[in-house]
């Protein structure tokens, strides 16, 4: 990038969206940084050169933030950009800014999961932010939580690791629930949440739904004395619109107006004299200010605008900015303080928690710093899940902005010659993609019949399931239109001790991620092994035994690396031996039910992903339950209780469990058919997009 002559001013970049549904929340991020710009210029410029502000408007469209990205840095030549809202928009800008080598400096707390070595990331990552509010709200002794959120990406990111912290703490998930942007009538879900009984809500709800959500909390008695929300998407500005409904209850931020420093009251104090007295400061505006100043200070290191030396002089930089110190990390991100803050009356927030120092950012939710063999695949994996999102946004706009112009093009044919050469080109590039996309499902449509085939082929049969004495034994599994890897065994052998004859019976149940041929194939190969050892007699010292989870994990692992795939599986072994029942493996949740009573217990903790990484055995663990007659065990996998209907509503462990607790006092088979039916009047007909896998096992005598 060309350096300016010593005499030119600086050309700088603001990036964001002034007109369009998200002008509102940008415009103060806008004003933040001009108002930074002209205190550096009255301070003399950097360099001794004065900035000159440049503003492009992203109009509030990911792909208009690409081309005034481009306009900004090739026109303009700015040399560098300040700006961005959505995690959207911020991709979007990526392409551009590695093909002109420049560097965009974001000042919106974000999902994570990233690390450009174009983009600095000055507002909050996960572990700066979520995970201190959860630790807040566990040492108030709140570990029921209720999750809510909008139905996007950030939440539902946010919402997986919450749940991963929970069962690590001795935290609970009471229930979840994800809204569309915008929503306006949620009493159905603040009624759910006052059903839950929850300690507190955690909220990653978004934008103008807060309102309505906040004031029918009030009308319908959520009391934050009793049930506390604690927010990470509302800050001062969204506060003073909701008032009073919002008092008492909690958010989560890197910074807060109230905060009492000097520096903070001074800035505060000159934002409001500039743009008026009724102004408020947040946690983004905070951010928008402080990156000029950093990038100020980057400049003045390397005593060059240049992009490459900009970027070296960053790294480990400090700048007391109006929330705290902060410190610029060689990943990108801002070592910076968290705050609790309880929402007044006045629009404010009263701080009741700072963090003691600092906090170092882990965009990578801590992977990163991680040391096992597979770490570095993990992070990688990791950072397809912004990028799935991505890609599928994309397409379904390139399908939308094809289909406009095929429709453009229809009507002008009549009226203008030349639109037939066009339209014959829009009509070849859709039937090049339609070619592509029928062969693609041909291949697709091929390695799922075999997958499916393969599931049939080593599923039990009744008569072997029918065979085991001492327990009912019911199997069910219904393979999706799109998966192909889930699997279920019973392995049942003789065992004569003194004279006396008694049966061992060892159940398995597996998951094996992705979808098609790969992940048939693992299936079969986990079958294979666990069929492998138990004939060599492995289940005699109990095949949860960490040796025997090895030399499973040892086969999976390698085969996958030889196979170049990227899908594990996740595997629950129980033996059941004259009426003890061992528990070995990772598989989400079971339900033990005992007396008729069905108890959810989360097998997380025994075990670890089968050929994920080269050992898994620090992580085995066991669980021993004694079965009284009539007691058993409900196995299931994660294609049963997220099939959902056409309003997109989740069948639920909660209805599993009073099904099956209704049904229990019959056979397995009409427990299992009693939990089949129910689902399939819940899905009414709608596409299931994971295998359904569901075993019953009862004890019999």
């Amino acid at each position: 990038m060309t350096q300016p002559a010593s005499t030119d001013p600086i050309r700088v970049g603001i990036l964001h969206s002034t007109t369009g549904p998200m002008a509102a929340s940008e415009a103060p991020l806008v004003e933040a940084a001009l108002m930074a710009i002209d205190e550096i210029n009255q301070a003399g410029g950097v360099l001794g050169r004065p900035l000159s502000p440049h503003i492009g408007d992203g109009a509030s469209e990911p792909g208009q933030f690409a081309a005034a990205a481009q306009h900004l840095l090739s026109v303009e030549r700015v040399v560098t950009l300040f700006g961005g809202w959505t995690s959207m928009s911020r991709k979007a800008v990526l392409p551009v800014l590695e093909t002109h080598n420049a560097l965009l400096w974001y000042p919106v707390h974000y999902e994570g999961l990233e690390q450009s070595p174009w983009v600095f990331y000055t507002g909050s990552c996960l572990n700066q932010q979520v995970e201190p509010a959860l630790d807040w709200l566990l040492a108030q002794g709140k570990r029921r939580l209720f999750l809510l959120g909008s139905d996007h990406l950030f939440p539902r990111v946010t919402n997986k690791v919450l749940k991963g912290q929970l069962q690590r703490r001795q935290g609970a998930v009471v229930a979840e629930a994800y809204l569309p942007l915008g929503a306006s009538d949620l009493s159905h879900t603040v009624k759910a949440i006052l059903a839950a009984q929850p300690d507190a809500v955690f909220s990653t709800l978004n934008g103008a739904s807060n309102l309505p959500f906040y004031q029918q909390c009030q009308t319908l008695g959520l009391s934050p004395d009793r049930t506390p929300i604690l927010t990470v998407s509302i800050g001062e500005l969204e506060l003073r619109q909701i008032g009073a409904a919002a008092a008492g209850h909690y958010a989560c931020w890197s910074y807060f107006q109230s905060l009492g420093t000097a520096a903070n009251q001074s800035f505060v104090a000159r934002f409001k004299q500039r743009y008026g007295s009724d102004r408020v400061t947040t946690d983004s505006i905070e951010a928008a200010y402080t990156q000029v100043y950093l990038w100020r200070a980057a400049v003045e290191a390397a005593q060059a605008t240049a992009t490459d030396a900009v970027r070296q002089a960053a790294y480990g930089r400090r700048w007391e900015a109006p929330g705290g110190t902060v410190r610029c990390e060689p990943n990108h991100h801002l070592q910076k303080r968290c705050h609790v803050g309880q929402a007044q009356a006045d629009g404010q927030f009263r701080i009741v928690y700072s963090s003691p120092a600092p906090l170092r950012p882990l965009p990578w939710l801590g992977m990163e710093n991680q040391t096992f063999p597979a770490a570095e695949v993990v992070v990688e994996m990791l950072g397809e899940v912004s990028a799935c999102v991505q890609s599928s946004w994309e397409l379904e706009q390139q399908s939308r902005r094809l289909e406009q112009l095929l429709a453009q093009l229809r009507q002008e044919v009549a009226q203008r010659q030349q639109a037939e050469t066009a339209l014959r080109a829009a009509n070849a590039e859709i039937t090049s993609l339609n070619q592509t996309l029928r062969a693609d499902n041909s291949r697709m449509s091929a390695e799922l019949s075999v997958a499916r085939q393969i599931q049939r082929m080593v599923l039990p049969r009744t008569a072997e399931l029918a065979a085991i004495a001492d327990l009912e034994v019911a199997g069910f599994l219904e393979a999706a239109t799109e998966v192909g890897g889930n699997y279920y065994d019973v392995l049942q052998t003789d065992i004569r001790r003194n004279g006396v004859t008694d049966r061992n019976v060892t159940l398995a149940i597996g998951d094996v991620t992705g979808q098609g041929l790969e992940s048939g194939v693992l299936m079969i190969m986990a079958q294979t092994a666990v069929r492998t050892l138990h004939a060599l007699g492995a289940n005699r010292a109990g095949l949860s035994s960490a040796q025997t989870w090895q030399a499973i994990n040892a086969v999976i692992y390698q085969n996958r690396l030889r196979m170049g795939s990227q899908h594990y599986l996740s595997l629950l072994l129980l033996n059941y031996y004259k009426g003890a029942l061992t528990i070995s493996g990772r598989h989400g949740e079971i339900l033990v039910v005992r007396r008729g009573t069905a108890e959810r217990l989360d097998t997380v903790a025994l075990g670890h992903p089968v050929g994920l990484v080269a050992d898994i055995t620090p992580f085995v663990a066991q669980r021993s339950l004694d079965l009284a007659v009539g007691d058993g065990v409900v196995l299931y996998s994660n294609g049963l209780t997220e099939a959902d209907n056409s309003q997109r509503e989740r069948y639920g462990v909660d209805r599993l469990v009073a099904v099956v607790q209704r049904a229990w006092d019959g056979s397995a088979q009409a427990i299992q058919a009693a939990v089949v039916d129910d689902v399939r009047s819940h899905v009414q007909g709608h596409t299931i997009d994971d295998d359904i896998t569901l075993v019953i096992l009862k004890r019999r005598v």
